[in-house]
């Protein structure tokens, strides 16, 4: 089934010599989809870019929308402190269980863990933390042996000192990297036009 087709939104540019478009199109089994907006005027298509930015309601079925933004070509990108320049990408359970726990929880969460296996027979009898890392344990390793939990979690332990990037490291530069970002998304807000495109 092809989509077709079924309306066009559109604004004035900011010079009033053009406009700004956007089509929306559907299928035969009513699914409907936004194109992408076009500046469809070449003064501001050299001076202007458009910007998507997604908004998610509370909950998945109040679904999401769009706001597009004119910003400036020559306007700067975000420069600010990042995670990802600091510390190598995270790892997930799968690639490095250790690792995934160092990157996940504290040297002290880990050890409440290890405190925990030590005193009970079955897995089945942990809580919090604990549990969570069972369940992580099972998908990974194929295994809630309390022994086998054990000894993950102590390798981890053992290796936390010297492991760059821990939960602790990387939870500080996501504050600043999140501080960082709203001062420069406010900023470039005043220099930025909403598109208001209208059918």
């Amino acid at each position: 089934m092809s989509w077709e087709e079924m309306y066009t939104c559109s604004a004035t540019c900011p010079c009033g010599k053009g406009k700004i478009t956007q089509t929306s199109y559907g299928d035969d089994w009513n699914r409907y989809k936004d194109g992408p907006v076009v500046i469809e005027c070449e003064e501001c298509a050299k001076k202007y870019k458009v910007e998507e930015v997604t908004h998610h309601g509370l909950l998945a079925s109040d679904g999401s929308w769009s706001t597009y933004y004119l910003t400036p070509k020559d306007y700067p990108d975000y420069e600010g402190p990042k995670e990802s320049d600091l510390y190598p990408a995270t790892r997930n359970q799968y690639q490095d269980f250790p690792v995934w726990l160092i990157e996940n929880y504290t040297e002290d969460e880990l050890r409440g863990v290890l405190n925990q296996l030590k005193n009970t027979t079955s897995s089945a009898k942990l809580t919090g933390i604990a549990a969570g890392i069972r369940e992580a344990h099972k998908k990974a390793k194929k295994t809630v042996r309390v022994g086998e939990i054990a000894k993950t979690v102590e390798a981890a332990l053992e290796k936390y000192p010297e492991h760059v990037g821990n939960k602790i490291q990387r939870e500080e530069i996501r504050k600043k990297e999140s501080d960082a970002r709203a001062a420069y998304v406010k900023e470039k807000r005043k220099h930025q036009t909403v598109i208001d495109l209208q059918r």
